[in-house]
């Protein structure tokens, strides 16, 4: 995945007032009108005039603590509102953004304010808003639909083009505005009560704890005549532990909790039982020896095998990296093919909510197009039959199933929502470690590998790069194939390359686990979710991971 980093000017925003109940169709109306005027009036002399523009506008307000050695150390209180234009000339078929990431043009200096919009609602100051980000917006697509016609003079066209943008339904959508929180106060307490309380695990030389909240509503016009509003709220429980080990290396270990509402968050002793939790692993992985790397059969517990499932297959199977210039496409041209075992389904379903009362991150209702979500079957029996699509079509797709996704003002991709894995064959949860040990006597091996906790992952997806993901495990352990001894080892992680690995599942367990967090793509980090079994592979590769040691503290912390 390519990226782009920018400088950008750090700009401290406070809040001011709450959003009023009459708001959201005031703004919408405010958009459509300033939209409707440059639809209108919009041209230069013997140059294309739009054929499609929408502006979405994202309104964050977040508030947030962190707290070390039982003191705050950080607290925020920040509101936004970001405007992303969506604005297209020439047709259909072959128009300016044939290319989403054309990169950084100098006639066109980014400029950190000119997305930004008046917080609060002011008919004019929002119009002056879009109608100057539409004049630069529209200038930028001119120059790159241009360029775009220049390059068919040289370029062979892609037999596999399906065009640029294709119809979808117009909508009409407006939520209850999602009511912030009210006692902010009382988490902070908990943060402070659960920082200070790691004092006397005196082998923890650093901590961070931490609690965010954040309220987004999403306001949506399009010249097609959609008009959308949406109101969510996302709350965070962070928790960082550090130690070191006898040979001066650095060992961290953490959990993150997310929620979709303040009914789902734990109490204080919920929360400080899984900090004991983390504390107590963490002083086992401090002591444990790092392992050589391996290549075997393994166990993938718990959000483990979500992690798997999202780097090795779920970016893979997002819309624009099928025919994008720079993307590998690994699964390009293969629709009907067979990518996993014949009884293992996966599908992208952005609209559950919640799965056994827990939130999921990525649910949503609409996408940053304004269509719709829904449910995208993207493997059946084992073979692949479909991708996240957003209205850029796709091979034989022309129809998006509302997975076009982005954070601030980046441009909408084909991004997972909740990605699911299901089976029509599992094992129950209980007889996986045998089985485990049986495949490992079986090919000789003397240990097997069990992954109970990950923390996060990567992948790359271009094509002047490896076509390879790899995975960072919190809790290893190391599994003797005789007696079932579990040793718990550090310092590694699981890597591997998607076409191989994907058909490496021998085993699907009948638990199923949650793994939420956030994901970074081009489009930016939006909040996602997967649902998946316990998973036995019967060929997964670790690798070391790189070391950081540290000279101890020369003297003693202070009492």
């Amino acid at each position: 995945m390519r990226k782009v980093t920018f400088l950008t000017l750090a700009i401290l925003v406070t809040w001011a007032a709450p959003v009023r109940a009459d708001e959201p169709s005031k703004v919408l109306e405010s958009m459509k009108q300033e939209l409707d005027r440059n639809m209108a009036k919009l041209s230069l002399p013997d140059y294309p005039s739009p054929y499609y523009i929408s502006y979405l506008m994202r309104d964050a307000h977040t508030r947030g603590v962190s707290a070390r050695f039982g003191a705050s150390v950080l607290e925020r209180d920040d509101r936004d509102r970001i405007v992303f234009t969506d604005l297209r000339v020439g047709s259909p078929q072959l128009d300016n953004t044939l290319d989403p990431f054309p990169g950084f043009d100098m006639l066109f200096p980014y400029n950190p304010l000119a997305a930004k919009a008046p917080l609060d609602f002011d008919d004019l100051a929002l119009r002056k808003t879009l109608w100057k980000i539409t004049d630069q917006e529209y200038k930028k697509a001119v120059s790159s639909y241009l360029k775009v016609k220049a390059e068919q003079v040289y370029k062979r066209a892609d037999p596999d083009f399906s065009g640029c943008f294709t119809p979808a339904p117009v909508n009409s959508h407006v939520d209850k505005t999602a009511k912030f929180i009210e006692d902010f106060e009382a988490y902070e307490k908990v943060v402070l009560k659960l920082s200070d309380g790691l004092a006397k695990h005196t082998f923890v030389v650093d901590s961070s704890v931490s609690f965010d909240v954040t309220k987004q509503d999403r306001y949506f016009v399009s010249s097609e005549g959609s008009t959308v509003y949406t109101s969510t709220m996302y709350y965070s429980y962070s928790v960082q532990l550090f130690a070191r080990a006898d040979d001066g290396t650095v060992v961290p270990h953490a959990f993150v909790l997310y929620a979709r509402s303040e009914k789902e968050l734990p109490g204080y002793k919920e929360l400080n039982k899984r900090v004991t939790q983390l504390a107590d692993e963490l002083s086992a992985l401090r002591m444990a020896k790092g392992m050589q790397p391996y290549s075997g059969p393994a166990l993938l517990e718990g959000d483990t095998s979500g992690v798997f499932l999202h780097e090795a297959l779920g970016h893979r199977l997002e819309g624009h990296r099928q025919s994008g210039r720079n993307e590998g496409g690994t699964f390009s041209g293969k629709v009907g093919d067979k990518i996993l075992p014949d009884h293992i389904d996966v599908y992208d379903d952005p609209t559950v909510r919640e799965l056994d009362g827990t939130g999921l991150n990525g649910y949503y209702l609409y996408d940053d197009e304004g269509v719709l979500a829904g449910k995208a079957t993207l493997v059946e029996a084992g073979k692949l039959a479909g991708f996240l699509l957003t209205r850029r079509p796709v091979e034989k797709f022309r129809k998006s199933n509302g997975h076009a996704r982005a954070s601030t003002s980046q441009r909408p991709v084909a991004r997972m929502g909740t990605l699911v894995l299901d089976s029509r064959e599992r094992v129950p949860a209980g007889e996986l470690k045998q089985r485990l040990l049986e495949m490992a006597r079986k090919q000789g091996k003397p240990y097997a590998i069990i992954l109970r906790r990950a923390s996060s992952g990567a992948t790359n997806t271009s094509s002047w790069g490896f076509q390879a993901f790899k995975g960072v495990a919190r809790l290893v352990y190391r599994v003797d194939a005789k007696t079932g001894e579990e040793t718990l080892v550090r310092g590694v992680e699981l890597v591997g390359t998607p076409l191989a690995s994907l058909m490496k599942i021998a085993v699907v367990g009948d638990d199923q686990a949650v793994f939420n967090g956030y994901c970074g793509a081009e489009s930016g980090f939006i909040p996602v979710s997967t649902i998946t079994p316990s998973l036995i592979l019967s060929e997964l590769e670790l690798q070391k991971a790189p070391p950081r040691r540290e000279r101890k503290e020369v003297i003693p912390p202070p009492e």
